[in-house]
């Protein structure tokens, strides 16, 4: 039953009775989760309206629904296997270039004033070469705090003239664009912009792969320890050292 089935049986709708309906039912998971997503995009588009006196509109916030459903969906673990074929007991982990490239994986983290990036530089003995981390304000929405960290990624590639790289992130969605080269996305803005500007001068090897979040913990840790650092100590933190 969904929320107009509910609303047609009985006279008054209470949020808590309905979500726990829907919780306690045999629902999809992707049907609950696009109900999350769905409920956060109007929550979001109802602060903008009371704080900022924003008004958005509603294509606007179905794409937003869409991408964050999305961007979410595509980090889920895989459904089980059946019982005859018990799941590996391994998760996928970060896998070593070959000899003649380096590794750059990137991240993203979010708290409610805006996000970070990590970066993570490795080549083919796993060891850590490069750890950076940025801050980005204002920022909250999943597929854009994906979009600046992958910007980050590729403009570390341009400033250190790096060789032959291959980088990896755990955003299908980012990834999907990056390799297409559809700057048009308007929730990508200047940002995808921004990463097709830079990819126009890149005149090395280089390819772009979507992977487990499982492969790509070390990146994710320093985005998060990013987002705990003042701008101050974040200029000279040593990413890198504390990794080790």
């Amino acid at each position: 039953m969904g929320l107009n089935d509910f609303i047609a049986s009985a006279p008054t709708v209470n949020f808590s009775l309905w979500w726990r309906h829907v919780m306690l039912s045999e629902h999809p998971q992707t049907h609950v989760l696009l109900y999350v997503c769905v409920l956060w995009r109007i929550w979001k588009s109802r602060n903008k309206v009371v704080f900022e006196y924003l008004q958005p509109h509603a294509q606007s916030l179905a794409r937003q629904c869409f991408f964050q459903f999305r961007e979410v969906s595509s980090s889920l673990p895989p459904a089980p296997a059946p019982p005859h074929q018990p799941p590996s007991s391994r998760l996928p982990s970060w896998v070593p270039p070959p000899d003649d490239f380096l590794k750059i994986n990137f991240d993203a983290a979010v708290r409610v004033s805006g996000c970070s990036s990590g970066l993570v530089v490795r080549g083919a003995d796993g060891h850590v070469a490069l750890a950076v981390g940025f801050q980005h304000f204002g920022v909250t929405d999943p597929y854009r705090t994906e979009l600046l960290a992958a910007r980050d990624a590729i403009s570390m590639l341009v400033s250190k003239s790096l060789p032959r790289v291959i980088i990896e992130g755990d955003s299908e969605v980012v990834v999907r664009q990056l390799r297409q080269g559809a700057s048009s996305d308007p929730l990508g803005g200047p940002v995808l912009r921004d990463c097709f500007i830079l990819l126009a001068s890149v005149s090395v090897s280089l390819e772009f792969r979507a992977v487990p979040r499982t492969a790509n913990r070390v990146a994710h840790r320093v985005a998060q320890k990013a987002l705990l650092l003042s701008p101050l100590e974040l200029c000279s933190f040593d990413f890198v050292g504390w990794l080790h």
